[in-house]
């Protein structure tokens, strides 16, 4: 049985429409108030289909809109980010696509320094409230809720504010994807040729919907429901059995949904107890399920795939992963070079918050900064992930996160390892490690015997805790809920600490280029992780020199500024746990860091090389 749950909440007028829709689909649905769902929140994880309706007032962008939000958010928070994380479809119509971008699920998407790109819905262009018919055209997306349609369909609107507002750039939404129906002509034809009343909320790229990078949350301006049957139509125009387009929103769901459950119903299944008629006792009796193992294979196989290039001769399935040298030839002097690492105790933080689509990202950028404190571009990378008991979802979502992390950085995943270990591991926990190889010309390593007296020390901001410090963390915020918002950050704990780790990798490649035009290098780098400034600087330097660090230099981010008042640690160990805002420190030349800056602003003079030795923090 598939059961979709719609959620009621004062101002909502459509919720009988989308019940009605959801059952012709084929659901089993259910109607149930917010607070009702409030007092029992598990309950929501019940459901393989969560529907958030359109209203009066629940879409407007300074009112009801934000209780909505707030309910979920302190009651049903956890339960509605497993929901999603876990796969299961979630559709929000006009209020609900307000309430979804609201809550963070639209469009998920983060910036470069790794902090999330907001989005809102306000008041249409004209500044009036528009009910007309539309025409919706589908665009290339991994949207579950547009598959397989081919041509335009026919949607009403009606809303007073559906203008979507991005921080980003909505080109970067469309080239991921994240933009599956548009505003087009009646005669389907979409782009800059679309305005009023065609596009009736005045929405730059004329979008009428979002998705999230997974394809399983959609937020859609016109009203789906509205249109399920050829009667509803102003000219009762249809399907040729009857059916209205808005009916193959809710059908898509529901063929998605049936296989989540199926998915999901294999996952929990008991495992099989032994024989009483022959006395004999399988793998699985042990606590180590190979189907589940086969069934994760396949879940992670098209994203890993996506991350491979012409080079690899061998990837996932293969019992080694096999990658072409032969763009090495081009090469005068290749040198590899490799990293090993894993994520620590932040994967505590991902189980708990039963987020894991962020914790990829994690493992891969940390790796990748300690590759290019060389010089080095990335080639390939291997996982390796261990656990209790194998959740086929849950590491598929993790392989995943790994995968897109690796396209990013340019290198492929040509490999990994997952390991079920129910007699080392505590269940629900996991464990996150990782290799990566590149490769750079041997006179174009980072020398740090280069490094002088009067050289600067230049910093690139942090966007949070990065992959180190996680175990004090844990500790001193334990007291509170990982869905508290607490005054100094402004945003919730959860959010905060699964903020994934930044890359550098980009910026300093380019940085590089850029000096080397004008005969100048970096001269060193450290990636501030484990140790912070003290362990990780003092690793470059040559011997009678020290680093002096400036810390009034830059202003310590919010978040280390509340794990500072909490612990009242010192100074000086502070600065040896965590990064303190800082990610990446270079070592250049007077000259070379004047330059330095002009190509990139958010660099920060932190500090200068003198005579001594070690680290000194000011």
């Amino acid at each position: 049985m598939t059961r979709a749950i719609v959620l009621r909440a004062p101002g909502v007028n459509c919720d009988r429409e989308a019940v009605y829709a959801c059952r012709l689909a084929g659901f089993d649905t259910d109607l149930v108030h917010i607070n009702e769902l409030s007092k029992q929140p598990d309950r929501l994880l019940d459901y393989h289909f969560l529907l958030l309706p359109g209203g009066f007032s629940y879409a407007d962008d300074l009112g009801a809109g934000n209780l909505m939000t707030r309910k979920l958010m302190l009651h049903l928070g956890k339960q509605l980010r497993q929901f999603v994380d876990e796969g299961r479809p979630v559709l929000g119509i006009c209020n609900g696509f307000q309430v979804l971008v609201r809550f963070g699920l639209l469009p998920g998407v983060f910036d470069d320094t790794g902090l999330p790109q907001r989005a809102t819905l306000t008041e249409n262009e004209l500044a009036r409230f528009e009910c007309r018919w539309t025409t919706l055209a589908t665009q290339p997306s991994a949207c579950i809720f547009t598959r397989d349609i081919d041509r335009p369909l026919e949607i009403p609107v009606a809303h007073g504010e559906g203008r979507f507002v991005f921080s980003g750039d909505i080109a970067d939404l469309e080239a991921n994807g994240m933009v599956p129906l548009v505003y087009a002509t009646a005669t389907g034809r979409t782009g800059s040729a679309v305005s009023y009343p065609e596009n009736p909320n005045g929405s730059a790229g004329n979008i009428a919907g979002v998705c999230n990078k997974q394809g399983n949350v959609l937020g859609l301006m016109p009203h789906p429901e509205r249109y399920v049957s050829a009667l509803q139509h102003p000219q009762h125009r249809g399907l040729a059995n009857g059916e209205g387009d808005g009916l193959i929103i809710f059908q898509n769901a529901y063929s998605y949904a049936q296989q989540f459950s199926r998915t999901m119903v294999a996952v929990s299944a008991p495992t099989p107890t032994k024989k009483a008629d022959t006395g004999a006792t399988s793998y699985a009796d042990s606590g180590v399920h190979i189907d589940a193992a086969e069934q994760a294979k396949q879940l992670m196989k098209k994203s890993v795939q996506a991350s491979h290039g012409p080079e690899v001769l061998a990837g996932i399935g293969a019992f080694a992963g096999a990658f072409s040298a032969e763009a090495l030839k081009k090469m005068q002097y290749p040198a590899l070079v490799a990293s090993t690492d894993g994520v620590g105790t932040k994967t505590l933080i991902a189980a708990q918050a039963r987020r894991y689509d962020t914790i990829g990202y994690d493992i891969v950028n940390h790796s990748v900064n300690d590759l290019v404190t060389q010089g080095a571009r990335p080639l390939f990378f291997l996982d390796y992930i261990a656990t209790s008991q194998l959740d086929p979802v849950q590491v598929s979502q993790i392989v995943e996160s790994v995968a897109k992390a690796c396209q990013e950085a340019g290198c492929a995943l040509i490999g990994g390892e997952t390991a079920e270990m129910p007699d080392v591991y505590v269940p629900g926990a996991f464990d996150l490690a990782g290799t990566i190889v590149g490769v750079v010309e041997r006179n174009e390593m980072t020398n740090p015997q280069t490094i002088e007296q009067g050289d600067v020390l230049l910093g690139f901001p942090s966007n949070g805790l990065h992959t180190n410090g996680y175990s004090l963390a844990r500790k001193l915020l334990a007291p509170y809920s990982l869905d508290t918002v607490l005054p100094e950050l402004g945003e919730s704990l959860v959010d905060a600490l699964l903020r994934p780790h930044r890359s550098y990798l980009h910026e300093i490649m380019d940085l590089r280029s850029y000096l080397a035009i004008r005969g100048r290098i970096i001269k060193g780098m450290a990636h501030i992780t484990g140790g912070g400034f003290q362990g990780n600087i003092s690793r470059i330097l040559p011997t009678g020199l020290q680093a002096v660090i400036q810390t009034a230099s830059w202003k310590t981010p919010p978040l280390f500024q509340l794990l500072a008042r909490l612990s009242n640690l010192p100074k000086e160990e502070l600065y040896q746990t965590f990064n303190m805002g800082i990610g990446m420190v270079l070592v250049l030349s007077p000259k070379a860091a004047v330059e330095a800056r002009s190509r990139i602003p958010e660099l920060i003079q932190i500090g200068r090389i003198e005579a001594g030795q070690g680290v000194v923090i000011q």
